[in-house]
């Protein structure tokens, strides 16, 4: 039978393709194909214990009405590895949501071994020439296809076609696929602040032409992309690939001439950006998206020639340990690839890996708090252990803590702190015999 042909055999309606899920079963979810989505909300009535998994936190607002609303909480069970605003919101609402905590690096793992799901729901381009549809710019779907899970697709032309050897779904693996294009999430860039750059001032002084970059999303990496356009010859390898990313490889900044690892390509885990990133990876060879545990091996990411990594955080206190997913006990994000990309870059030749954050933040009554502070905030966890930690940077400078003391590492921290704090820090880690 041809692929179309094949392809025709398995077309359903969005209402039929939902009918085959059952009932106390496991369904993984992969780049939020809101079609399926909605047709699972109007058949809620016959779940009472359907499990439902995604990597990535939700972000378009007809996903979290199709799974986090409260009245869905007896039909369906939510698992997710990267809190996003809906997740925090709706668990603040009261509605469950089960963290399931890892690196980057171990997800497919989880997938495979810890969840097994019986049926993967995902986002697909359209199907190729030789019978595969693309995954698109999210990860682990594949992993679910791979576990055994059944799959049902929502093919959607909004969705890019990436270039992978991993992120990719054979029509003889799909159970059955319905047509819907529904317009994917997009995450434009926030504009950077006077501080971000500043911040971002003191990292870049640190990278020189050649090197290959790992950058996170936000302003901070937006404000450090700012400046690297007028860099040369870099390279990428990264777990998510950017606006910034899009900017760089289109102003020739990054060509990837210089990589040890896959050179001419830029390598990345997973895509996020604004309509103009997803046309620009579509069916681009100058970037492909690899299994994101791969990526996010530090091993891996050792064999890359002046890897520069640079993530944010919360918080971090005066022993060098950094807190990037929560404020206290409010959960924002995961552990993510960050701890992957700091072991990772300072084994690599001539390696750098930044932490980066504002010095205070302010809360919503105007009052500033020290992000250095003695100790982390009750509630918080450590993303990144005190012994990993190679630099921190705010916009008072770049403190260096690999193979300090901890007499030096808490001088170094207060030395960035915000200049109203430093005296406080002084006293407080005298009294407690830091220094």
């Amino acid at each position: 039978m041809s692929f179309d042909s094949l392809y025709e055999s398995k077309k359903r309606s969005p209402h039929d393709a939902v009918a085959l899920i059952e009932d106390n079963k496991k369904v993984h979810i992969n780049g939020e194909p809101v079609t399926l989505l909605s047709a699972l909300k109007e058949q809620k009535d016959r779940f009472h214990g359907l499990y439902l998994y995604t990597m990535l936190g939700l972000k378009d607002p007809e996903s979290h009405r199709n799974l986090l609303e409260a009245n869905l909480e007896g039909h369906f069970r939510y698992g997710v590895s990267f809190f996003g605003k809906g997740e925090a919101d709706s668990v603040k609402n009261g509605r469950t949501v089960e963290h399931i905590v890892s690196n980057f690096s171990q997800f497919e793992d989880i997938v495979e071994r810890r969840i097994k799901p019986d049926y993967l729901f995902a986002n697909a381009a359209p199907m190729d020439n030789d019978g595969y549809f693309s995954l698109g710019y999210a990860p682990n779907g594949r992993a679910a296809a791979d576990a055994g899970a059944k799959v049902i697709l929502q093919v959607n032309r909004y969705m890019p076609a990436v270039n992978s050897d991993y992120y990719r779904v054979s029509i003889n693996e799909v159970e059955a696929l319905c047509e819907s294009d529904t317009p994917i999430a997009e995450f434009p860039d926030p504009e950077p602040s006077e501080t971000d750059r500043i911040v971002a001032g003191h990292i870049v002084e640190r990278i020189r032409n050649g090197a290959t970059i790992q950058l996170g999303y936000g302003s901070l990496p937006g404000a450090i992309g700012i400046f690297l356009k007028d860099f040369k010859d870099l390279g990428v390898h990264t777990e998510v690939f950017t606006n910034t990313m899009t900017m760089l490889m289109k102003n020739g900044a990054v060509n990837n001439s210089r990589k040890k690892l896959y050179p001419g390509v830029s390598v990345t885990g997973l895509c996020q950006g604004t309509r103009e990133t997803y046309d620009f990876v579509d069916n681009n060879k100058s970037i492909l998206n690899k299994k994101l545990s791969w990526v996010n091996d530090p091993e891996v990411i050792a064999q890359n020639n002046d890897m520069i990594s640079i993530n944010s955080c919360m918080s971090v206190d005066l022993r060098g340990q950094v807190c990037s997913e929560c404020l206290g006990f409010n959960t924002s994000g995961g552990s993510g690839g960050q701890l992957d990309f700091v072991r990772g870059a300072r084994k690599a030749p001539g390696g750098k890996s930044f932490i980066a954050m504002h010095s205070v933040v302010e809360k919503k009554d105007g009052e500033r708090l020290s992000k250095v502070a003695l100790t982390l905030p009750p509630g918080s966890v450590v993303t990144t252990p005190r012994n990993e930690v190679q630099f921190i940077a705010t916009e008072y400078g770049v403190a260096e803590m690999a193979d300090r003391t901890a007499r030096e590492k808490a001088l170094a921290l207060i030395s960035i702190a915000h200049p109203d704090f430093r005296d406080r820090l002084l006293f407080e880690a005298k009294k407690y015999s830091y220094i």
